[in-house]
């Protein structure tokens, strides 16, 4: 499974990219971040923004295993609950990025 966040907006226009490959990982931080996958309830494409939110960070989330391939696309003031813990993960991990 591999799971990519693109974080951009905010005051500054700065982007942060995370990719992360679970192929790649120590087998249990691999279960770590499947499950947190699993538990974030992202599980179809899809978008939510605030109309108010131009200066908002936003962040998409891409997620692709064998079956298949989602993106979730948010602002800051938009972040659906269950996917709280994933998003900080992959902020963790997120490097400043070109456009």
């Amino acid at each position: 499974m591999k799971v990519c966040l693109v974080q951009s907006g905010g005051f500054a226009g700065a982007i942060k990219r995370c990719e992360v490959d679970t192929t790649t990982l120590e087998r249990p931080e691999a279960e770590h971040l499947e499950r947190l996958v699993s538990d974030s309830g992202l599980n179809q494409s899809g978008e939510a923004f605030n109309d108010d939110g131009r200066d908002l960070n936003q962040y998409e989330i891409t997620i692709e295993d064998e079956a298949r391939a989602i993106c979730m696309t948010f602002d800051e003031q938009n972040v659906p609950q269950a996917a709280r813990e994933l998003l900080g993960y992959l902020k963790q991990r997120s490097r400043p990025a070109r456009p």
